[in-house]
């Protein structure tokens, strides 16, 4: 068990989006979904947990792995030399690794396949990694961003891992030619980049500090919980310095006990 100081939990970027989904509850500032993502922060922190489909899933081992492929097609595209950043930057409230810092604030996407690639709409990137490259803008002072979506060539080991699992559905002859899923040489390289520019939005960022307030509150308060018991938190905001929450508490500890004869013997 790892003892952690929530007072001050810097929260990654990528987490962010998860803050920011509204509670369905008027009186309350954390969603269910804001809820169920602290109570795993809270077992990934304290006792070193994490869900293995969070780490360990095909896009994402592509996104790794092809890091670098996806820079370079970016470079070759673009004409401009750009160098993964390995600086970690902070402020009072998030912590996190920007793909690509400088006069240009990039997050690089490597999409999974042609047709993952092709359904990529500026709403869905807004969707899905605004909250992130906003609170990248936030840690370096920009104000605008770029989100970049590139489909390069998918590793081998990755390759073969396909071919294996389509074996089980399809005779062997017939599979070989799904490979060029994953294989995109044939397509131009200026065809295979989508970009997206979003700003930074002030209003936003003080929603999230409002948020980050009320989570830490929320994260001080979770444990593994009495078996006998059930136990619903909620957070309120108690203190305000303009539109920025400085002080949050609980609300209420509503506890629901089991029936008195639960578990005995009939």
């Amino acid at each position: 068990m790892k003892n952690v100081n929530w007072e001050t939990y810097k929260f990654h970027p990528s987490g962010l989006g998860n803050l920011l989904t509204n509670s369905r509850k008027k009186d309350e500032l954390l969603s269910e979904t804001a809820k169920s993502y602290l109570r795993e922060l809270w077992i990934k922190e304290v006792w070193s947990r994490e869900k293995s489909d969070m780490v360990g899933n095909k896009f994402t081992q592509k996104g790794i792995m092809a890091e670098t492929d996806s820079l370079n097609l970016i470079e070759k595209v673009t004409g401009q030399k750009y160098f993964k950043n390995q600086k970690q930057f902070e402020n009072d409230f998030i912590i996190g690794t920007p793909d690509v810092t400088g006069a240009n604030l990039i997050d690089v996407k490597t999409s999974w396949d042609l047709f993952t690639f092709m359904a990529v709409t500026e709403e869905q990137a807004r969707k899905d990694y605004y909250s992130q490259v906003l609170g990248y803008m936030w840690l370096l002072n920009h104000k605008k961003a770029t989100v970049m979506y590139c489909l390069v060539n998918t590793p081998e080991i990755l390759i073969t891992d396909e071919m294996y699992r389509l074996s089980f559905k399809l005779p062997e002859d017939q599979t070989e030619k799904y490979r060029n899923n994953y294989i995109f040489d044939d397509i131009p390289e200026n065809q295979r980049i989508k970009v997206f520019n979003f700003d930074y939005d002030e209003a936003i960022i003080n929603t999230i500090k409002e948020r980050i307030v009320c989570a830490r509150e929320y994260l001080k308060n979770v444990s593994l919980g009495n078996p006998f018991k059930r136990f619903e938190i909620c957070v309120e905001v108690k203190e305000k310095k303009g539109n920025v929450v400085t002080k949050a508490e609980l609300k209420e500890i509503s506890i629901k006990n089991v029936p008195a004869d639960w578990g005995t013997k009939k």
